[in-house]
């Protein structure tokens, strides 16, 4: 196997157990803040913190990966998060718990855009793009599926903050993984003073309507984070409960990224109909039209994440130049985090007045319209100049 066959299989592997530890928490999280007294308005504060610091975190890292390289922005991240979650494990209030989300949200924002931008590096064209980053879709689902059940049971046998110190313990091993075997593939870009293009990437009218579907998308998941395990604990469910519908999600998602044939068609129309199809579950959820059960819902759901998540990166990569991958992952991933902190607080806050589902379908709504009819009048454009030039 060459340099790049090592190096992306590196990154895969790496990925993929960071995924799996650190969404192992998804089901215990909520419940171990309950435990240790925290309100429900806290609570979303509590997952809307974390993101927030990955909002600030993300548009800090993107210039310095593209200037410094993606490899450091990986190691050192994930050694850090190893020994914030070991701490989790020995809190005894929720503001201590608060202010460890809080580092912890802001060291992992290095890590997605530099594992992106690196991962983006290994492709010649969008073709190719669209095949790594399903790729990396299907062992991030694979491990999405596992990580909660994983979560839900390993709590009732290690409790809480055993938990969290095999969390924190794994990811020390996923830190030397990563050490020892990524390899920094990209050359690292030195931009001139006044020559960079940077600046422009944040307001982008090609770049916004993507940065807005992020949005939208990271939205409605943290919509899902948040409200499932209050469902399951009002409800009397057990915590594993919780474990088996985030692991539906993810075999939804898991069914449609093993589809590799679904790259060929184009990221725009793979991302308006996973928009479509994510915003009618979110309906279904508030209004039923059909007879669905939860869990053919959340099924459905994670089929139309399976769709978006290649097809929004696929879309990015098109629209930006490789030696500013990092800049604008980074910007993504910030958009991704502020989806999650605005759901969080939303949800919080109106859960007892509507249905956090419903705003969440009308974000998905307003998103996938405008990028719609940014689409059409771009399309538009170009064929009236044709006309005229001919």
């Amino acid at each position: 196997m060459d340099n790049t066959g090592q190096g992306k299989t590196a990154i895969y592997v790496v990925l993929f157990f960071m995924s799996l530890i650190m969404h192992i928490q998804f089901p215990i999280f909520t419940p171990y803040a309950v435990a240790l007294g925290a309100t429900t308005f806290f609570i979303s504060i509590l997952l809307s913190v974390s993101s927030l610091a990955n909002l600030c975190g993300n548009l800090i890292a993107g210039p310095f990966i593209d200037k410094f390289g993606k490899k450091q922005f990986i190691v050192v991240p994930l050694f850090l998060s190893a020994f914030i979650m070991i701490a989790h494990g020995f809190v005894s209030n929720p503001e201590s718990l608060l202010v460890l989300r809080l580092f912890n949200g802001f060291v992992l924002a290095f890590l997605t855009p530099a594992c992106f931008a690196l991962l983006s590096g290994y492709a010649k064209n969008s073709h190719q793009q669209g095949k790594n980053m399903a790729v990396n879709g299907l062992l991030i689902t694979v491990a999405n599926i596992v990580a909660p059940l994983i979560g839900g049971y390993l709590v009732e046998y290690a409790d809480f903050r055993g938990t969290y110190l095999i969390i924190g313990t794994s990811l020390l091993f996923t830190a030397v993984t990563a050490l020892l075997y990524i390899k920094e593939m990209q050359p690292i870009v030195l931009h001139k003073k006044g020559k960079g293009k940077k600046s422009g990437l944040l307001l982008d009218k090609q770049l916004l309507s993507v940065y807005f579907v992020g949005f939208a998308l990271m939205y409605a998941q943290g919509t899902l984070i948040y409200e499932l395990p209050f469902l399951v604990i009002e409800e009397g469910l057990s915590t594993s409960a919780t474990g088996k519908l985030f692991s539906l999600m993810g075999i939804g998602t898991l069914i449609v990224v093993c589809m590799l044939w679904i790259n060929r068609i184009s990221a725009f129309i793979r991302t308006v109909f996973g928009m479509l199809v994510v915003g009618m579950c979110f309906y279904q959820m508030v209004i039923p039209v059909i007879s669905l059960s939860l869990s053919q819902l959340l099924l459905l759901t994670g089929m139309g994440l399976g769709v978006l998540f290649p097809a929004i990166t696929t879309l990015l990569t098109e629209k930006v130049e490789k030696d500013e991958h990092g800049t604008a992952f980074g910007i993504l991933s910030a958009v991704f985090s502020l989806g999650i902190v605005a759901s969080s607080l939303v949800a919080g806050a109106v859960r007892e007045v509507i249905s956090p589902y419903f705003i969440a379908f009308l974000v998905m709504i307003i998103s996938v319209t405008c990028i719609g009819l940014y689409h059409y009048n771009l399309n538009r454009r170009s064929d009236l100049q044709s006309v005229s030039e001919l």
